[in-house]
């Protein structure tokens, strides 16, 4: 039943290529807090308050990171809020966890290729095969280079990786689309860049870390540092649990 609801509410749905499925609430009464949170998000979604509806559905994540329908609700909201980097983030996440005949996973699989957003297939090749190089004129282009900082997180420290979407931000730059993973607390870079100005999208599961506006001129680098203190979400987000308890300890060392 779950699943008609699910197909139905797509195909209302379906002109507009740049919002997602949405998730129907559930309706049974001893639920877990898990469901109670991803039912409470279903519902804010259906009222129309996608911002509400998206801290239900990262509560929920907090519970069970692997709970397919938190992360396929966030994307829903998501793409609702026109927040389309967060959004292709969240479906793509489903589509590599859920079942492929899962009502999530079809929904997933259809808004993407909708938006022209499915990831690209891997292809083995059997033998390797050099292609000329494409010389770029420096000039013409430039490069968006920085650093994620955040307080104790390095990737030897601890590992926090993500992805990073630039996408152009004016009519110059608007077909640029560039995706890339990341560590927290190491380097980046965006090469052969048409200067202009983009937005940058840093996602951590599901998180939302960084949404940055950045100007990239031709012929010279582009430093951009994205750090805890240019961010939305506190710092204990990410901080190592030993370093929790070191910082909580000092007041008690302090005393004696």
């Amino acid at each position: 039943m779950r699943r008609v609801i699910l197909l139905a509410v797509a195909l209302l749905l379906g002109a507009a290529c740049q919002q997602g499925p949405v998730s129907t609430p559930s309706g049974s009464q001893d639920v877990s807090p898990l469901e109670r949170l991803k039912a409470e998000g279903d519902a804010l979604v259906a009222n129309g308050d996608y911002v509400g509806a998206i801290e239900k559905y990262r509560q929920a994540v907090d519970l069970d990171p692997d709970a397919i329908g938190p992360h396929f609700g966030l994307g829903t909201a998501f793409s609702f809020l026109d927040k389309r980097p967060e959004a292709i983030a969240q479906f793509r996440w489903v589509l590599g966890r859920a079942d492929a005949s899962s009502a999530e996973y079809q929904e997933a699989h259809r808004w993407l290729s909708r938006t022209g957003a499915l990831p690209s297939p891997v292809v083995v090749e059997t033998a390797p095969q050099e292609e000329p190089k494409r010389t770029v004129d420096p000039a013409l282009v430039g490069r968006l280079v920085g650093k994620t900082e955040w307080p104790g997180i390095t990737p030897q420290r601890r590992l926090v990786s993500g992805a990073m979407y630039l996408t152009g931000d004016e009519p110059v730059t608007q077909d640029v689309k560039r995706q890339r993973a990341f560590r927290l607390g190491d380097a980046y870079e965006f090469r052969d860049l048409p200067g202009g100005r983009y937005r940058i999208v840093a996602v951590i599961d599901g998180t939302t870390v960084w949404d940055e506006k950045v100007n990239v001129e031709t012929g010279k680098d582009t430093n951009l540092i994205l750090s805890q203190a240019t961010s939305p979400v506190p710092a204990e987000k990410f901080t190592p649990p030993a370093e929790k308890q070191d910082t909580a300890a000092v007041p008690t060392a302090a005393a004696r």
